[in-house]
């Protein structure tokens, strides 16, 4: 009792983890501070299975990262990645390698976060978690551009693009495109720009910071690819949506280009006052232009050997990161030869094993058909004794054979007369059977005339039984007349009435068992009487009777159509004092009627 408790508590327990799970999972596109607080609210100690922690951990990695809580440890998502990695789905593992390269993010390991969202990658193709993907794809993308990868960078940016177009994600849908073209600006391609420009005036409904992010990348555009005047144009733009270093940056190069290099130099200075992060190299790059304009030499050539050094450090952490990649193919090229050695080795000796086992094979057959070709050898030659001793054996099987077709041939005339001395008895016997079936037939013709007779008399002498038993009593005398006219004249038309009668009247089960009661009342009424005197009711008593027509327990539950009959039968042996053990209920019916 204790553990079928336990059981049912555990089984209750199970199933509200489960739906807490399941609203968390709901509201964490739209309302991840809801689902947190509801993952805080379950008790990880009663997460029973290894499946359950791995969906706890996963979601609950998600609803940190949704609402903006950095975390670099992975104590929260181990258990999703134990169980998810071997044993998730593609979604659950697409997931896991996101969030796994997301923690890595954090930590500021950039190689391994790039290798969670390569794995990542490798099984998008697997999966229908297209949000994941695409937000995988932006992650792996500002890696890339991060290690100056920008036609990866771009590449990426542009799946991601797509994908949120297909979401009908509009605002994550123009933040790809706008740096998929800040990537193609930097690479100076500008069939690529243009091509993302034009997919940018579809964006009709724009909030004010998403224009001044298109007028930010149509300054860049037009400082790579336009003319003096249109950088005109923009710089005035620009000039009242200043949000960031980079703008300042923008409008410093603008400067530059349209020859206003005091403009330019000032705006450069502010940068470095201002006390926030900005991109190195592109300061250095726009001041080496900047302080030439205005005469100063020197500064231009300091700025130039520092540019000069970043660009250099630049190309080392890249050629390092290149040296890195070459070494691990390496490595995985130096598993892989081992790994085609090692199967060489095992094909090699499958093969000696089964060139070995070919050679055992042949021996053995060749010992085999020897052996065979002896034994062939000394069969034919005892066939040819025994050939011999049979033809012997077989012209004295011709005489003796001889003697026993003559014997045959009396044994034959002695079946024939056997044969038509057992026609004779079988004759015999069929006139035995007819005239039985006769004497039979004059014994049921009497027994059915008795019957209706003693029917007849009943009417006659009880006036005063009910009108529905006298017409009982008539219908089974009428009935009674046609099967006696039948028998007398072995004529079946006598018979229909009798065969309409009986399907019209067991077709109607209930209106049957009533006058078959009836019946037996007015013929039997001591009978009755006695089933009466033990509270027998009358759907009882109509049920009692159709044991005393002959039939049996099955075909009284089959023609009743009632899967209650057993239990009615039960309450009827109870009434009777009828032990479960004893007699058959029919028996003991039929045996009360003829005692009656």
């Amino acid at each position: 009792m204790l553990l079928l408790l336990a059981c049912c508590t555990a089984s209750c327990s199970n199933h509200k983890q489960k739906e807490a799970l399941d609203r968390a999972e709901y509201l964490m596109e739209a309302h991840p501070d809801s689902a947190l607080i509801i993952l805080n609210e379950i008790e990880k100690s009663e997460l029973g299975s290894k499946k359950e922690q791995a969906r706890y951990a996963l979601l609950m990695s998600m609803a940190l990262d949704k609402n903006y809580i950095d975390t670099t440890a992975f104590d929260v998502l181990q258990p999703a990645i134990d169980y998810y990695i071997k044993k998730g789905t593609p979604d659950e593992k697409l997931r896991t390698y996101y969030y796994q390269g997301v923690i890595f993010l954090n930590k500021g390991n950039r190689d391994n976060a790039l290798n969670s969202f390569t794995k990542g990658v490798h099984i998008a193709n697997e999966s229908e978690d297209s949000l994941t993907i695409a937000r995988l794809l932006v992650a792996q993308g500002g890696l890339y551009y991060e290690f100056y990868e920008f036609d990866s960078y771009i590449k990426l940016y542009l799946k991601a693009a797509d994908i949120y177009n297909g979401l009908s994600l509009k605002d994550s849908e123009l933040d790809c495109l706008l740096n998929a073209l800040n990537g193609s600006i930097l690479l100076e391609n500008q069939h690529q720009c243009d091509s993302i420009l034009n997919l940018l005036t579809k964006f009709n409904m724009l909030n004010l910071t998403q224009k001044h992010r298109i007028q930010r990348q149509q300054l860049s555009y037009a400082l790579k690819f336009g003319s003096e005047d249109e950088i005109r144009d923009l710089i005035h733009i620009q000039e009242e949506n200043i949000s960031s270093q980079n703008d300042i940056l923008n409008l410093a190069l603008a400067y530059t280009q349209t020859g206003n290099y005091q403009k330019a130099n000032s705006a450069l200075d502010y940068v470095i006052t201002s006390g926030q992060p900005y991109d190195t190299i592109r300061y250095l790059s726009i001041s080496i232009p900047a302080l030439e304009g205005t005469g100063c030499y020197k500064d231009a050539l300091d700025k130039y050997k520092r540019f000069c050094h970043k660009q250099d450090s630049i190309n080392l952490q890249k050629f390092e990161k290149q040296v890195k990649s070459i070494e691990e193919k390496h490595q995985i090229e130096l598993k892989a030869q081992h790994y085609a050695r090692e199967n060489a080795k095992i094909i090699w000796r499958s093969i000696g094993g089964i060139i070995f086992l070919i050679l055992v094979i042949i021996i053995l057959y060749l010992l085999f058909y020897s052996n065979k070709a002896q034994k062939k050898l000394a069969l034919e030659r005892a066939k040819t004794t025994e050939l011999e001793n049979e033809s012997l054996k077989a012209e004295k099987d011709k005489a003796i054979q001889q003697s026993k077709i003559t014997e045959l041939e009396n044994e034959r005339l002695k079946s024939e007369r056997e044969k038509l001395s057992l026609e004779n008895k079988n004759l015999q016997l069929e006139r035995d059977k007819k005239a039985l079936e006769a004497e039979n037939l004059a014994h049921r013709v009497e027994t059915l005339e008795n019957e209706s007779a003693s029917l007849k008399e009943l009417i006659d002498s009880q006036e005063e039984l009910p009108s529905e038993v006298q017409q009982a009593i008539k219908v089974r005398i009428e009935m009674l007349n046609a099967l006696m006219a039948g028998y007398i004249t072995d004529n079946d038309q006598y018979e229909k009435p009798y065969e309409s009668w009986i399907k019209e009247l067991t077709d109607n089960t209930e209106e049957f068992m009533n006058s078959n009661r009836l019946a037996f009342q007015a013929s039997h009424p001591r009978f009755i009487q006695y089933f009466e005197e033990h509270d027998l009711t009358v759907s009882e008593i109509n049920y009692v009777c159709l044991y005393a027509i002959g039939l049996r327990g099955k075909e009284v539950g089959n023609y009743m159509k009632k899967r209650s009959h057993v239990n009615i039968s039960s309450g009827i042996r109870k009434k009777l004092g009828i032990d479960k053990h004893e007699t058959n209920i029919g028996i003991y019916v039929r045996k009360l009627l003829k005692k009656l």
